[in-house]
């Protein structure tokens, strides 16, 4: 490389670089004001004995959900003819009132 093009290169670099540092710097400033604001917040005060009260209570809670079921009594037997009814695996019959009186019609009948 030519001396006059290594010394063109060196120059159009220094503006450049303050620049760079320039913009550096005020990052550097904004960052630290940042800091600064979070430091001098006021971390929210934590009442113990609330604190403590919410916990007992949180595991009360938990104590009773993992505890064993209860069993629970044998059901009327109405309501298990009910149930069996509503969501039974079996179709009840079909009343045959409604289907008297009606004759089967097919497409082979129109011609």
């Amino acid at each position: 490389m030519r001396p006059w093009m290594q010394r063109s290169i060196e120059e159009s670099k220094a503006p450049m670089e303050r620049m760079m540092d320039a913009k550096i710097q005020a990052v550097h400033k904004r960052l630290d004001a940042f800091k600064l604001r979070v430091l001098e917040r006021h971390a929210p005060t934590i009442d113990v004995t609330t604190f403590r009260m919410e916990l007992a209570r949180l595991r009360s809670d938990v104590d009773a959900l993992l505890s064993p079921a209860e069993t629970v009594s044998k059901t009327a037997p109405e309501v298990e003819v009910v149930m069996t009814s509503l969501f039974g695996d079996t179709m009840p019959p079909l009343d045959p009132s409604c289907a008297t009186g009606k004759r089967h019609r097919s497409s082979d009948s129109y011609f």
